[in-house]
């Protein structure tokens, strides 16, 4: 099973802030997920932050498999604009990440995704869904 969350994101191109997808784990290598995600490093919220807020991720600077002991901390594992790759998707795009799912074969899981969001235990993030 997966979780979708929103996190926040700074666009050090546009600087902008926006919401952007992230998925709980990564897929196996077959799996359709891997032709929508991108796998960054920790996702820093200014640019003021220093790579010693990351001490937990050997360094924090690079990317995934940088000696990273803590996987969920130092490789998110974002979504993909469908459109164009290039680009993470934002929350705005959730009907296509929707039917980008149901279309290949998963299953989103309501029953779930509502006992979680009315739960008083909460994800450090905004749940957008499990699926399967």
């Amino acid at each position: 099973m997966y979780s979708l969350v929103s996190v926040p994101f700074y666009d050090h191109k546009t600087q902008c802030y926006k919401k952007v997808i992230k998925l709980n784990r990564a897929p196996p290598p077959n799996s359709p997920l891997n032709q929508i995600i991108k796998r960054v490093g920790p996702i820093r919220l200014s640019p003021f932050q220093v790579n010693s807020a990351f001490s937990g991720c050997g360094g924090g600077g690079g990317g995934c498999g940088s000696g990273c002991g803590n996987v969920a901390q130092c490789c998110n594992i974002l979504i993909t604009s469908i459109q164009d790759k290039n680009h993470l998707m934002c929350i705005d795009d959730i009907p296509n990440l929707f039917s980008f799912l149901v279309t290949n074969g998963f299953t989103i899981d309501t029953s779930i995704t509502k006992m979680m969001q009315d739960s008083n235990v909460k994800l450090s993030n905004d749940l957008i869904c499990f699926f399967s």
